[in-house]
């Protein structure tokens, strides 16, 4: 069974029967991917009937849909990884409002499977990487302000804790330019030589056989983005987030990667002749060779050596 795809489609879901919803398609595809709807959950479309989410094979996202081989499996874990929102440890410890009672009502049933400690662990590490101070940044300097920003950050948090709202989306027609929003977007092939892109934000964003050369992209967050076969050559990725990020033959051939962190990124394949590393985070790295750097990895990949 096909959802038509004419009309954006709101989806509801239902568990031992409790309902939620409405979702859009693409929420659906991500509470797939993550597990949070499971086999024996059902789905329904807007006006649609009930029918098990395996009748809607088009919400299924493709990367679980490929052979089950070693290499597969760690493309399933990388898109889980890329599109895991939640922060580290149990949500319930996070409410220090929710009296200890309810608390141990609640924790009589968990109902989240158990994950892997790889996907905790990185978890963890992307919570530390998109929270952290910038080196250079200013402390708030007025009284008032930095009040207000606590009283957001707490209104922010409860209303996260309640709901998982769809992320407001990014610019992806935006011009090139410092600063500028294009996470998650579809840029394969794009042709930006030699552009200003400092501090933009690239999360995510697929950027495949882009053209990428002499770009001047300083501290630009490109955590989990796709840059596999993009040319990178004498590109500014000083000071950049690469967390996670794959650049499987890449070209880097004089790009100044200084400071830079490449925690799990995927490097195999990739030119870096010239390229400067003075202080590059390398943990976990898939390296050049395809040999995983080992934590501790700063400026340099260190392997275990057969």
């Amino acid at each position: 069974m096909v959802a038509n795809k004419n009309r954006r489609v709101l989806w509801y879901t239902r568990r031992e029967g409790v309902v939620r919803g409405p979702y859009p398609e693409r929420q659906i595809s991500r509470y797939i991917l993550l597990g949070r709807i499971r086999g024996a959950d059902e789905l329904r479309p807007d006006g649609g009937r009930w029918a098990p989410f395996g009748d809607y094979p088009d919400l299924i996202p493709e990367v679980m849909k490929l052979p089950p081989t070693e290499e597969n499996r760690q493309r399933l874990l990388m898109a889980r990884m890329r599109e895991d929102e939640r922060a580290p440890g149990d949500r319930r410890d996070r409410n220090p409002d929710v009296p200890a009672a309810v608390k141990e009502r609640r924790s009589g049933r968990e109902r989240r499977r158990a994950e892997p400690g790889d996907f905790l662990r990185h978890r963890a590490l992307k919570h530390q990487v998109a929270h952290a101070v910038p080196r250079n940044g200013r402390l708030y300097r007025y009284p008032l302000a930095f009040a207000a920003a606590v009283v957001l950050g707490f209104a922010l948090s409860f209303l996260l804790e309640q709901v998982e709202p769809e992320s407001v989306p990014p610019d992806c027609s935006a011009a090139p330019r410092p600063g500028v929003d294009w996470r998650h977007c579809n840029l394969s092939g794009v042709k930006l030589e030699n552009s200003r892109l400092i501090g933009a934000r690239l999360g995510n964003a697929r950027l495949e056989f882009a053209r990428l050369s002499g770009a001047q992209l300083r501290g630009a967050a490109l955590e989990y983005a796709n840059l596999d076969l993009a040319d990178l050559s004498r590109s500014d990725l000083s000071h950049t987030n690469l967390v996670g990020a794959t650049l499987r033959g890449a070209q880097l051939r004089g790009a100044r990667l200084f400071e830079s962190n490449l925690s799990y990124a995927n490097l195999s394949g990739a030119d870096i002749r010239g390229v400067d590393l003075r202080g590059a985070i390398l943990d976990n790295a898939i390296w050049v060779n395809e040999k995983i750097c080992l934590p501790g990895s700063t400026g340099e990949c260190l392997y275990v050596k057969e």
